[in-house]
């Protein structure tokens, strides 16, 4: 067994049974596919769920995504408000450390394309040279600012199908109109 797949299962010990297939899914799926930022995995006190929480965007909040089976009637409108009144006691400071990186980013892989070779390449013209600028930019993606905010009023669910495609719904707090949902 890989120590990815060893990381994956410690790091899905998090969830209970019915979240832990699709939780493994969805982290790979938020970090590699979509993008997130500073993932991390969250126990809900005083529920049977665990969240992922992580930035769509550097200057976002941190939200929280919900991983769930297709097939599944276990979220129900109470255990909804529970999940919601368990975000709402969330703090900032309470959040454990973002989890290791599943790969490297494309500007890493480009800076150390860019050693090996020791050639500059067109498409490699994106890449700082002021090494000292991009160490500072590294070390701050991997030590998130912890002073920001947390959005315990935006949940989104990663319904997980059986060919591993995952599908995003975002859930606010409460009945909104339309147009008071900015569109992201």
């Amino acid at each position: 067994m890989a120590s990815s797949d060893i990381n994956a299962q410690a790091i899905t010990a998090h969830f209970s049974p019915l979240q832990r297939g699709p939780a493994a899914t969805a982290l790979r799926d938020l970090a590699l596919a979509v993008g997130w930022y500073h993932l991390r995995v969250l126990e809900l006190a005083g529920t049977q769920w665990a969240v992922i929480v992580g930035h769509k965007r550097k200057e976002d909040p941190l939200r929280a995504v919900l991983p769930l089976p297709l097939h599944t009637n276990a979220l129900v409108p109470s255990e909804l408000h529970a999940i919601f009144g368990a975000l709402s006691k969330v703090s900032v400071n309470d959040l454990p450390p973002p989890l290791p990186e599943f790969a490297p980013s494309v500007d890493r892989l480009r800076k150390a394309y860019a050693a090996m070779t020791g050639k500059k390449h067109d498409e490699l013209d994106a890449v700082n040279e002021d090494d000292e600028n991009d160490e500072e930019k590294e070390d701050q993606e991997q030590q998130p600012d912890l002073s920001g905010q947390f959005d315990p009023d935006t949940l989104y669910t990663a319904i997980v199908c059986a060919d591993s495609t995952v599908v995003y719904y975002k859930l606010s707090r409460g009945i909104r109109k339309p147009h008071d949902i900015p569109d992201e």
